[in-house]
């Protein structure tokens, strides 16, 4: 008699399923960082950021304020002036770099002044004012009844004029080329090189509108540094 198949075993029972349990530390654990790896502060940054952009606005402030300045004191103040020609020579040689002082508005006998013609601006020497008869006679210069000291010419210059003198009033007893009275509002000057100075000889009275104002230093060459 044949026999069945062995009956098949009873499946395992499962295995229970394990249960895992997250431990945590009984204390938190404190996280370090080296100094290059520390997180920037986004306050700290924006200080940062903030001055920078102080230190750019200051700068262009101070840049915008020195060139306002710079302009109101050419404009008013003063003015550099660059002598070109011999023409004020001893005094004054070509090269030479003064201040004009713009404030100066009442110029004196003696003083150097420099003024604006259309061919340029000139300097030379008040010799005569408003209102006062200059007279040339053999190279000698008389104001009135004066005659006018000059130590800055160079021994033996002459003040000679060769033709009739613009723009004067006319002066009694004298020709044309050996006298002029200044008109009002007006000063009469000359260069102290005599001899090849383009001058109120040449185009009369200078309007006190045309002057620019006053020689106040000489600043170049640093050598020959000097107040007028």
């Amino acid at each position: 008699m044949l026999a069945g198949p062995p009956p098949r075993p009873a499946p395992a029972p499962p295995l229970p399923r394990r249960r895992r349990s997250l431990e945590l530390p009984e204390e938190p654990h404190e996280i370090t960082y080296a100094d290059d790896d520390y997180p920037l502060d986004f306050d700290e940054e924006l200080e940062e950021s903030h001055s920078r952009w102080r230190t750019v606005v200051g700068w262009a402030l101070t840049v915008a304020i020195a060139i306002v300045l710079s302009l109101v004191i050419r404009s008013f103040v003063a003015h550099a002036f660059h002598v070109e020609s011999g023409s004020m020579e001893p005094t004054l040689a070509p090269g030479d770099r003064i201040l004009v002082n713009k404030l100066a508005d009442n110029p004196s006998r003696g003083d150097l002044v420099v003024f604006s013609r259309p061919d340029g601006d000139l300097v030379k020497r008040v010799v005569a004012l408003e209102g006062e008869t200059l007279y040339f006679d053999d190279g000698l210069l008389k104001i009135g009844e004066s005659w006018l000291v000059e130590p800055y010419l160079s021994a033996g210059t002459g003040t000679y004029v060769r033709a009739a003198i613009p723009n004067c009033d006319p002066t009694e007893g004298f020709g044309g080329n050996e006298a002029c009275t200044v008109p009002e509002g007006h000063v009469f000057v000359l260069g102290d090189n005599r001899s090849v100075s383009f001058d109120s000889r040449n185009f009369g009275p200078v309007p006190r509108e045309s002057l620019i104002g006053n020689a106040a230093l000489q600043f170049w060459p640093l050598g020959d540094l000097r107040s007028f």
